[in-house]
């Protein structure tokens, strides 16, 4: 089932996310599936959906460039770059206009049926506020 999961998770990335087809979320999420993301707990089908619109909506031009994939038993995991521009309001912040490169974000998913039905999606929130210019940067010591 690894190899199978892992195809699952790449057209979750590829076609899915990058290639912003939200049709296919009922062929790549359960429709029963919990999100676990740093902007709150997303459940069923509609969650699934929201993240993807949610994203698009702020950064039209998002791409996640992945780095690892590793597969075992019922689990994949991704680790990858999160880039694009923020053309849109995200969580009630206005466009800034900003090109934003959050590395090192984590993807853990749990797959049934060959279906996503838990993830785990983490990433640098803090680090993405900064870069659209929300928070402030820390100064490096003696600066």
């Amino acid at each position: 089932m690894s190899e199978q999961d892992k195809d699952v998770v790449r057209r979750l990335i590829e076609d899915h996310w990058n290639g912003k087809q939200t049709a296919l979320v009922g062929e790549l999420f359960a429709s029963s599936v919990s999100l676990h993301t740093p902007d709150g707990e997303l459940s069923g089908l509609e969650g699934a959906s929201y993240l993807l619109q949610a994203y698009a909506t702020a950064f039209p031009d998002f791409h996640l460039a992945v780095h690892e994939m590793i597969s075992e038993r019922d689990k994949v995991v991704v680790r990858y770059t999160f880039t694009g521009t923020q053309s849109g309001p995200l969580a009630g912040i206005p466009a800034t206009g900003k090109r934003v490169s959050v590395p090192n974000g984590t993807l853990i998913f749990r797959l049934t049926e060959s279906k996503v039905s838990e993830g785990h999606c983490l990433w640098d929130k803090y680090a993405l506020l900064q870069q659209i210019g929300v928070l402030a940067s820390a100064a490096p010591a003696g600066a």
